[in-house]
């Protein structure tokens, strides 16, 4: 057990197979069906990319930039060589999922294309559409921020791409405004998609 506990890898493989075994019993107890599984699946796998997605934004304003900022040099070529790159690539990858299993939840939801899925228009509420809509557009808008000014600044702060000591200052000045760009709209992105899933 122990083994496990020092793991994170080995703590989420277990949570997962702990949820599949969860998801199994519930199949076994109920008749589900298929489309209605495969969208509790995308939604799952939505959720739990944009709580790492969301978690992280947190930490980098609350925790990350707090630290590089108060840290004396070693310290902060300790983070830049370890923590920091690790932060860089599960935010990527985290914002990506979600909004790729956002993208497919909304087609089998019927708010995107759906005729595709269920052969003619289905009804939204206009102040759900609104809200979604909105929190989509958000959700988008946090994405670009990631991967067209976030990322690549960060790669000239991290020496993976050259730039001199004022081209990497710049850079800091961009991935520290746009993560709290991210941080302001993260809240009513996450109370608009809450909002359309559960007030309408």
């Amino acid at each position: 057990m122990q083994g496990i506990i020092d793991n994170p890898r080995a703590c989420l493989s277990a949570g997962l197979a702990l949820a599949a075994l969860l998801l199994i019993v519930s199949l076994l107890a109920s008749e589900t069906d298929r489309l209605g599984l495969i969208a509790f699946l995308l939604r799952f796998t939505h959720v739990l990319a944009a709580m790492i997605w969301i978690g992280l934004v947190f930490f980098v304003n609350f925790v990350q930039l707090v630290a590089l900022r108060d840290a004396e040099e070693a310290a902060h070529n300790a983070l830049h060589g370890t923590v920091v790159p690790r932060v860089a690539w599960w935010l990527r990858h985290a914002s990506t999922l979600t909004v790729l299993s956002g993208l497919v939840l909304l087609v089998l939801t019927g708010y995107l294309l759906p005729s595709l899925i269920y052969g003619t228009s289905v009804f939204i509420p206009a102040a759900k559409a609104v809200v979604l809509w909105t929190a989509v557009l958000g959700a988008l808008a946090m994405w670009m921020f990631v991967h067209m000014y976030i990322w690549p600044n960060m790669q000239v702060v991290l020496g993976l791409r050259t730039g001199d000591a004022e081209a990497k200052g710049k850079a800091r000045a961009r991935v520290i405004l746009f993560a709290r760009l991210n941080l302001i709209i993260a809240m009513p992105v996450a109370l608009g998609m809450i909002a359309a899933a559960h007030l309408y």
